[in-house]
Formats: C-alpha cells, sequence, structure tokens
C-alpha cells in the first residue's frame, strides 16, 4: 500500500473513533471512555510524525565506523567521521524526499544536524523515497542520553542497524545494556560487522558465526548478520537493498498507529450491541395495530360497514384501552426496543418511552379527535321517490288506459311502473352501502393516523434518536 494510501486510511480510522467517541462517549464505561480520549490524542500526535515515513537508525559505539557508513549510505560527507572520539555526540539525520520535521523535531535532532537528500527534481525517482536515516550518538560515551533517545526511538523505528566493531562485538555493555533488551524489536534489527576489511577473510565466516552465537544468546536468533566497510564501500549496496525493503513496507508508526486504533475500537465495540432493535415502517406499524385493536377500532369500522347506511353513525364506539392492556403493550415495545443493547443504552432508550398513564391518555385523546362518521341519506332518498313516482305513474296510467287501451299494454306500463321502483330501491340502498364502507375505511384511516401519531411520540421519536446515535456509533466502529 503507498504511503498516502496508509495515511489517508489511519486518517479515516482516526475520524470514525473520533465520531463513534463523541456519538456515544457518555454511554461507555467511564473508565473506557476517558482511556479511549487519551488514546486518539496519543494516535493523533504518533500519526502527525509522519505514518508515511520510514525510519532507520544506525547505532553504534565509539570507533564502529558508524558515521563512516551514513556518509557512504548517503553518499555525502555530513556525519562526523574522524579519528577523535568520541566522535558522535549528537543525533544526525539524512531524509529522502519527505517532511520530516515534525519527527525530528520530536527526536531532538538539531536544526544543525539535518540534512535532505535530493530535491523536488529527484522526489518520487530515488528509491529511498521517504527514509529518515539517523546517526546515532555512540552508545558506550553517552550511554544515559543515548538511552532516552533509543527509548523515544524504537517504537517508531522501522529498521534499526547496529554497527559493531570487529574488535569489540563481544562488548557486554552492548548485549546486556541494549541488544538484550530489544526483543521485542528483532524483527526490525540487523547488525552489521563493520571494517571488515581489517579482518583475515580466512577468519571472517568464524567471526560472523560467533555474532550470530552472541545474539541468540541474547534472545535474537535470526538478526541478520551482514558485513560492510563503509571505507571502502564494500557492503554498502546490501544495506541499501535492506532500506529498501524498510521503505517498501508499511511503517512501524503506521504499524503501530494502526494496532492502537484498532485496540481503541475494540474496547469501545465492547460497549455496544451488535445491532439496533428494528424501527421501521412495518415495526411502527405492528405496534400501532395492537393499540388499534385494543381500543375496540375495528369493531366500530364494521358497526358502520354493517349499518349500509340505515343509521346515522356506528352502532357501536371505541373505548380508550384499559391500563393493563395498555401496560402490556409498553412492556412489549419495552422489550422490543431495548433488545440487544448494554444496560446504559437500554436505560436512555426506557428513559424516552412515555408511561403507561400517559400513553393511555394520549390514546384517548386520538380516539376523541377523530370523530365518527355522518353518513348523509338525501340522494339516496331521492331516488327512492323518483322509483315511487315511476311506480305510481305506471300504475296510474296502466288503469285509466293511457297511453295503452288494451290489456297487454296496460299490464305492461304497470309492470315497468313496478320495475322501475325496484331499480331506483336497489340503487338507493347500494348507494347508502357505498357511502357506509367510504366511511367506514375514512374513519379507520384518520383514526389509524391518529393512533400512529401518539405511538411515534410516546414510544419512537426519542427512542429513535439514541438508537440512531447507537448505530452511527457501531459503523463509525466498523473496521
Amino acid at each position: 500500500m503507498m504511503a498516502k494510501e496508509v495515511t489517508s486510511e489511519l486518517s479515516e480510522r482516526l475520524r470514525r473513533l473520533q465520531v463513534a467517541v463523541n456519538s456515544g462517549g457518555e454511554f461507555f464505561d467511564p473508565f473506557v471512555s476517558a482511556r479511549a480520549q487519551d488514546d486518539l490524542r496519543r494516535a493523533e500526535e504518533r500519526m502527525e510524525l509522519g505514518a508515511n515515513l520510514t525510519v532507520a537508525a544506525l547505532v553504534g559505539g565509539t570507533g564502529s565506523g558508524k558515521s563512516t557508513m551514513f556518509n557512504a549510505i548517503t553518499g555525502l560527507d555530513f556525519a562526523d567521521a574522524g579519528e577523535l572520539r568520541p566522535t558522535t555526540e549528537r543525533a544526525a539525520a539524512c531524509t529522502w524526499n519527505a517532511d520530516s520535521h515534525v519527527l525530528l523535531d520530536y527526536l531532538e535532532v538539531s536544526e544543525d544536524r539535518r540534512i535532505e537528500h535530493g530535491s523536488i527534481l529527484t522526489a518520487g525517482t530515488d528509491r529511498l523515497d521517504g527514509l529518515v536515516l539517523l546517526d546515532l550518538p555512540d552508545h558506550d560515551s553517552v550511554a544515559v542520553g543515548h538511552s532516552v533517545l533509543v527509548e523515544r526511538l524504537v517504537p517508531m523505528v522501522d529498521l534499526l542497524i547496529w554497527v559493531l566493531d570487529p574488535q569489540k562485538y563481544a562488548d557486554e555493555v552492548l548485549h546486556r545494556g541494549f541488544l538484550s533488551a530489544l526483543v521485542s524489536r528483532a524483527d526490525s534489527m540487523v547488525v552489521v560487522l563493520n571494517q571488515i576489511d581489517t579482518v583475515p577473510e580466512s577468519g571472517r565466516e568464524a567471526l560472523v558465526a560467533d555474532v550470530k552465537a552472541l545474539l541468540e544468546r541474547d534472545g535474537l536468533p535470526g538478526v541478520p548478520v551482514m558485513t560492510a566497510s563503509a571505507l571502502h564501500g564494500q557492503g554498502i549496496d546490501a544495506i541499501r537493498d535492506r532500506l529498501e525493503d524498510a521503505v517498501s513496507a508499511e511503517s512501524m508508526t503506521a504499524r503501530t498507529a494502526a494496532a492502537e486504533l484498532n485496540a481503541i475500537a475494540s474496547r469501545l465495540r465492547a460497549n455496544l450491541g451488535e445491532s439496533e432493535p428494528r424501527m421501521d415502517e412495518d415495526a411502527i406499524d405492528e405496534i400501532s395495530e395492537r393499540i388499534v385493536r385494543a381500543s375496540g377500532v375495528g369493531a366500530v369500522v364494521e358497526s358502520i360497514r354493517d349499518s349500509q347506511g340505515l343509521t346515522d353513525s356506528a352502532l357501536v364506539m371505541p373505548e380508550q384501552p384499559s391500563n393493563t392492556m395498555v401496560t402490556a403493550i409498553r412492556d412489549t415495545w419495552m422489550a422490543h426496543v431495548r433488545e440487544g443493547l448494554p444496560i446504559p443504552w437500554q436505560n436512555a432508550v426506557a428513559g424516552e418511552v412515555a408511561s403507561a398513564e400517559r400513553l393511555r391518555r394520549a390514546i384517548g385523546g386520538a380516539l376523541r379527535s377523530v370523530p365518527l362518521p355522518s353518513i348523509s341519506r338525501f340522494p339516496s332518498i331521492v331516488l327512492v321517490a323518483l322509483g315511487v313516482i315511476f311506480m305510481v305513474a305506471g300504475l296510474v296510467l296502466a288503469i285509466i288506459g293511457v297511453p295503452f287501451d288494451d290489456v297487454v299494454g296496460r299490464f305492461a306500463f304497470a309492470v315497468f311502473g313496478v320495475l322501475a321502483f325496484g331499480v331506483y330501491w336497489w340503487l338507493a340502498k347500494r348507494r347508502l352501502a357505498h357511502f357506509a364502507r367510504q366511511a367506514a375505511e375514512r374513519y379507520e384511516k384518520e383514526v389509524r393516523q391518529a393512533i400512529v401519531g401518539v405511538t411515534r411520540e410516546n414510544l419512537v421519536d426519542g427512542v429513535d434518536t439514541f438508537l440512531e446515535r447507537h448505530r452511527v456509533t457501531r459503523e463509525a466502529l466498523s473496521f
């Protein structure tokens, strides 16, 4: 993964953790929440040091040729190399096309001990771009100061290069005081036997084997042992290859920051449920339907429908549910919205659900707010009246023989009048029944809307706010 991608990913993780803490902090264990805040600040500070930088450090004792190797690797005559000892009393740094100022300030590398390798013209072309190479003070001359620097460096070093003198590689101060204390960083360590040109070729293999044995005794088996002569450029390319491998891998600062962010997220997730209770329209409609049934609305609707419009309104009235029924409905809803949530979230959600008495009063108010429908029978009366007129007219005309004076014609006219009355009567009755069904449907719809409003106001709205916070917090930690 490219350095910019790593930095972007870590920044996104950090942002999501901050969202989670801001959204759900009050519901986390107080100790966990406080620790998360502190850890986030430290992680942010660590990332500011440069998650896209690869840090390598040359460490060694007086006379090991460490500074000469620094100059050989960089190709610059910058580090203090010479005959006077101790030579390196202050750390030096070389950076390959990267901004390392914050990191070097943290490591307390003086401005006059920093040098840039390359320029804007070479950025992106050097295989070591993004590398910060440190030349640390001689460990056997300023042990206390060096120990402090190493303590600050180790958590972010990607490659620790121990430069040893072939004459002093078995020094107890080196092994007991430093190497054995860095067992946990064995995978990011290389030992270089410098000044190998001073050792006869016949003895070099045995020398390397002896160094490896000492490292194994220190608890560092498998640490690579290389040979080099910084003065003559021997083995420098192999060391550069090691540095290139470190540059191409994810930096220790990035890995450490990622591990810290993951650890913070893991601790925070323990204060969350795996999901939120269902709060969609189906859930709201389901609890509203229970209230509707408990209020006898269904019986009222059926009464209006069955009246066929022959009465002014319903034959039965809706009733405010009993305390026992409302309490049962509320308890069922409470169990639903608290399911799967940790106790602090459960308590917060429960505090937003209206009491049974308040819910009962709200239901009663909603029922009263919807008037029972009134069905107009005037149009049907008009139709019946027209039917009567047609029937009477047919019978009268049949009796007096107008317009037909024969029996068959009179009978047909009378039958027509009676049939006309029957048709208008049927139309009038059907129209009344239609109006009754429409009135029943309209009433049912209005009552359900009123009850859904009560449900949202008393059982959903406040709860939904906290569940949304839980969702935001949970999703922010899903990485």
